[in-house]
């Protein structure tokens, strides 16, 4: 996972700088994939992804604490998919109590979740609970996470491949200098 190299302070800015460029990219909101809202609740910054086909990941960040949250909609751990509904065993187990509260927000349906991933500000590995996989179940991170742009050549990846329409309101300097100005 490309998020083991980078810090979590280098990652609260490049989610900020994909947030940024997305707004030049569409004026319309409904249309951006990355969101990014300082001060949710106090000290507590949200970072969103969303697909557009049923796909989404929330970033809670407290300082340099980061918790994420990820649903795929055709994983088999999908609540949706479990012979009787509900939030695969183990999922949040350990999590840290200030980040996952954030989550009870029913804007965030804490419930709609594949994966949960968090990396306090003084560890040096991502930490997950302890969700066990019998069938090989697909929880969905390794493709979903992989939406998260960190650079710039990978937010520019990002246009080409989701943006099939002329993307021409950004330049390569603007998404360079939008990411150095983050960084």
């Amino acid at each position: 996972m490309e998020l083991n190299k980078i810090s979590n302070k280098e990652l609260k800015l490049a989610l900020k700088a994909s947030a940024a460029l997305d707004i030049e990219i569409s004026d319309d909101e409904y249309l951006r994939c990355f969101t990014y809202t300082e001060n949710w609740v106090a000290g507590i910054d949200i970072a969103t992804y969303e697909n557009g086909g049923g796909d989404n990941i929330v970033v809670v960040i407290k300082g340099e604490s980061i918790l994420i949250k990820g649903f795929d909609h055709e994983s088999e751990v999908s609540p949706h998919a479990q012979e009787e509904y509900g939030v695969w065993p183990g999922m949040y187990e350990g999590a840290p109590t200030e980040l996952l509260e954030v989550l009870n927000d029913e804007v965030f349906e804490i419930e709609e979740v594949t994966f949960c991933i968090w990396r306090l500000d003084n560890e040096a590995t991502w930490s997950q609970g302890a969700v066990e996989f019998t069938n090989d179940e697909d929880d969905g991170s390794s493709w979903l996470l992989s939406a998260i742009t960190t650079t710039p050549s990978a937010f520019i990846e990002y246009v080409e491949s989701y943006h099939d329409s002329d993307f021409n309101l950004l330049t390569l300097e603007k998404i360079h200098d939008v990411f150095a100005a983050q960084m």
